[in-house]
């Protein structure tokens, strides 16, 4: 993936402004609720964002993203650890487009169409990473 100096400047502005814990456990809370078949693999989950499992696994999200946001140019080889789960990937797209509401929500003006458009590149190329792990 080709990435702009524009492009990675936008994607830091949403690293940069947002609480990543909270828009990752809101948007989890909205996954589960939204497509209610999501929770089968969290079962012990109430499916609220303040529950401390939702907020225990929005953390490994975050770490997730973390590692993508620091590789942005080569995420793909350091998702190689996430081989070997047994989960949809078509879960990681789910809960990319909950996320992408939940920084709408957050970020309200600033998120342009500009700044939805770099991230959202940003979004697909770590559920394309997660994804290759799973199949």
């Amino acid at each position: 993936v080709h990435w702009t100096a524009e492009e990675k400047a936008l994607v830091n502005v949403v690293w940069s402004k947002t609480d990543h814990q909270a828009v990752v456990a809101n948007a989890l809370g909205r996954l589960f609720v939204v497509y209610p078949w999501t929770k089968t693999y969290f079962t012990k989950f109430n499916g609220k964002a303040g529950d401390s499992a939702v907020q225990t696994h929005a953390g490994k999200v975050v770490s997730a993203l973390t590692l993508a946001y620091n590789h942005i140019d080569d995420v793909k080889p350091h998702f190689k650890h996430y081989e070997g789960f047994h989960v949809d990937p078509e879960n990681f797209r789910l809960l990319a487009n909950c996320l992408n509401v939940e920084l709408g929500h957050t970020l309200h003006k600033e998120f342009t169409p500009e700044l939805h458009a770099a991230w959202n590149k940003f979004s697909n190329v770590v559920v394309d990473a997660l994804s290759k792990g799973y199949h």
